[in-house]
């Protein structure tokens, strides 16, 4: 048997890390779908305390955090997921949710850009007893609001399902071509010292 050119092996090395990224994809998606699920809980009409809020808020961060995180680019040689890659052409709306949601996360979710926070700081002073030095405390108000409630939640859950049943559906069908190709176990040392496991 000959060996491989080296473009032979671009290839393979390629075909590769799309599988691995599809796979990882699969993992990403299912995470945003289950954070989506949680956040049916929130009613719009209903007051909810500080506490209950943030809760809520952290569905929502995990939901666009976890659904945006294939389509960035991240280290490691993995290309970011497409819809070409899926062979999925979104309709104009689900585009521009997707757009949306890149925009949530790379401006709100991710990052803490200046041009969209809101807050609200006011100083006030504790003092107890005249004549001691002055004592300040700060006190916050944060935007503790949540965006993806009601009809956009839905449209949000149907873009999910739509992207996740594509990238299932382009690895079922390589599957059934190559399942070999899918035996495949990843623990790099990065991970399992992240995990604070011993080798």
């Amino acid at each position: 048997m000959s060996p491989q050119s080296p473009d032979q092996d671009k290839i393979i090395l390629h075909a590769e890390r799309r599988r691995q990224r599809l796979l990882y994809s699969l993992n990403d998606l299912q995470q945003a779908l289950s954070a989506c699920e949680f956040l049916y809980e929130c009613e719009e009409t209903m007051a909810y305390s500080k506490i209950e809020l943030r809760r809520f808020r952290c569905y929502e961060t995990t939901l666009v955090v976890a659904y945006t995180r294939p389509f960035s680019q991240s280290r490691g040689a993995a290309a970011p997921l497409s819809m070409k890659m899926v062979g999925l052409k979104l309709s104009n709306d689900r585009q521009a949710l997707h757009d949306r949601l890149m925009d949530m996360r790379n401006k709100i979710m991710a990052h803490s850009d200046t041009e969209m926070m809101r807050m609200t700081t006011q100083s006030f002073d504790v003092s107890m007893r005249e004549g001691e030095p002055p004592v300040h405390l700060i006190q916050t108000v944060f935007d503790e609001g949540i965006t993806l409630l009601g009809a956009l939640l839905i449209e949000t859950n149907e873009l999910l399902q739509e992207i996740y049943q594509a990238v299932y559906g382009t690895l079922h069908k390589e599957l059934q071509a190559n399942p070999e190709l899918f035996n495949i176990r990843i623990d790099s040392e990065a991970a399992r010292a992240a995990r604070n496991l011993s080798r």
